[in-house]
């Protein structure tokens, strides 16, 4: 082989190897830039999985008081089913040790259901004005974060006009005993319009129309006051 052939050889070698390592440089570059970017500048999508995940409910005051009366009625710490620390269950989100197949309170956040309602005593209305979750929490103020009412939606609705349930198997004693409700006695419950007995201990399902009412004023227009939003959370 002659002189030159070599030297081209040895050239086009050269070529080859700068290439690549200019290619390898460039990829290097860009994983950096992205590197960069997805640190301090992170997509919408990101930050709605980070808004997500920080907005996450967790017990409050009340239901962590309410968890340990369920689940240690001893007072010991423990759980009286599966004899953990019982703060261990409640900071896993339990109401009721999910171990006991007598449980009927799922995992906080275990579902996200909505019912419209109305609640009427002596033919008024119930006001749920700074009853919602959010004003209670803040002011630290008796709340459940299983079952509760919202503010903030778009109007028309008003505060009380939707009840969520954020586990499952929620009873509604919950709510009204979360804000320190007391319901006279003799008062009647209609879901979907047929009467149902034991209002406290009603499980609602995911777009129920309830009402709970004393009796006084005209049941058709209570009932067909109860609102249509439930379908829109």
């Amino acid at each position: 082989m002659t002189q030159t052939k070599k030297k081209k050889r040895k050239m086009q070698a050269e070529k080859i190897a700068t290439g690549f390592i200019i290619l390898v440089i460039v990829f290097a570059v860009f994983a950096l830039l992205f590197t960069i970017k997805s640190i301090f500048f992170p997509t919408e999508a990101g930050q709605e999985a980070s808004d997500t995940h920080e907005s996450r409910l967790s017990l409050t005051s009340f239901d962590k008081e309410l968890a340990r009366e369920m689940m240690d009625k001893n007072g010991d710490g423990k759980c009286d089913y599966c004899g953990m620390d019982v703060d261990i269950c409640i900071e896993s989100g339990q109401m009721q040790c999910d171990m006991d197949p007598k449980s009927t309170i799922g995992i906080l956040e275990s579902e996200h259901i909505h019912a419209d309602w109305k609640i009427y005593i002596n033919n008024r209305p119930s006001d749920f004005s700074g009853m919602d979750h959010m004003t209670r929490m803040r002011g630290n103020i008796s709340v459940s974060s299983f079952i509760h009412v919202d503010s903030d939606a778009p109007a028309p609705e008003k505060t009380g006009d939707v009840i969520h349930m954020h586990a499952t198997g929620v009873p509604l004693w919950i709510f009204f005993d979360s804000i320190g409700m007391e319901l006279p006695e003799g008062m009647k419950m209609y879901v979907n319009g047929k009467e149902m007995p034991d209002f406290r201990n009603y499980v609602f399902n995911d777009g129920d129309k309830i009402l709970i009412t004393d009796g006084n004023g005209n049941l058709e227009e209570q009932l067909n006051s109860i609102t249509d939003y439930a379908g829109s959370h």
